[in-house]
């Protein structure tokens, strides 16, 4: 019995990309039912949820067919920041600028339509004593933990564990947390996602 050798034998398979989550959520984004859908790209009903559940792939034609009807490229699908599931041991950092303050994402890195960001500020941080504006339509800010002094163009508001925000955010702005030993813990969602 003859094996083998050949380098391509020798190394392990990579795992075929796992995007079945994606087109269940953009399908659910969508309000599209599976039958309607599977109907639409010719396929039946319990093949799709197959494929929804990463149970099995579909030709290109079909995945082809099936991007067309959710409003996606075939890159999307390959793109692993399009996950709709962050991790929080995973967050990705950015920085928003500021001093002593921690921005963690909580959406995909490539949402258009919002962006959450998982803010830290230590004691007496603060986004800055200028006030500033973003290009967005809505800011909505969620104090999880320690207090928070949004101040705006004319007036300042304390926000303590629990309280929540809405505001137009191209007012300007800025936030501060006013503790000298407590560490603010909060969640800030622009939308759509600021430019």
């Amino acid at each position: 019995m003859k094996t083998d050798t050949s380098p391509a034998a020798s190394k392990p398979q990579k795992p075929a990309p796992k995007f079945g989550g994606l087109i269940k959520e953009r399908r659910r984004q969508l309000n599209l039912t599976l039958e309607s859908v599977a109907k639409t790209v010719e396929l039946t009903k319990s093949f799709l949820s197959d494929i929804e559940n990463d149970k099995t792939s579909p030709s290109v034609a079909s995945l082809v067919r099936l991007c067309d009807a959710l409003g996606l490229s075939i890159g999307d699908l390959f793109n692993s920041t399009m996950s709709t599931v962050v991790r929080a041991d995973e967050r990705p950092k950015v920085s928003f600028g500021g001093t002593g303050v921690s921005d963690s994402l909580l959406t995909a890195s490539n949402s258009t339509r919002l962006q959450a960001l998982w803010t830290e500020i230590e004691p007496l941080g603060t986004g800055g004593e200028k006030l500033y504006s973003l290009r967005a339509d809505e800011e909505f800010i969620h104090v999880v933990s320690g207090t928070l002094l949004v101040r705006m163009e004319n007036e300042s508001f304390e926000l303590n564990a629990g309280d929540s925000m809405t505001f137009d955010p191209r007012l300007l702005h800025t936030f501060l947390n006013p503790s000298s030993t407590e560490r603010t813990v909060a969640i800030f969602v622009m939308t759509p996602r600021p430019s």
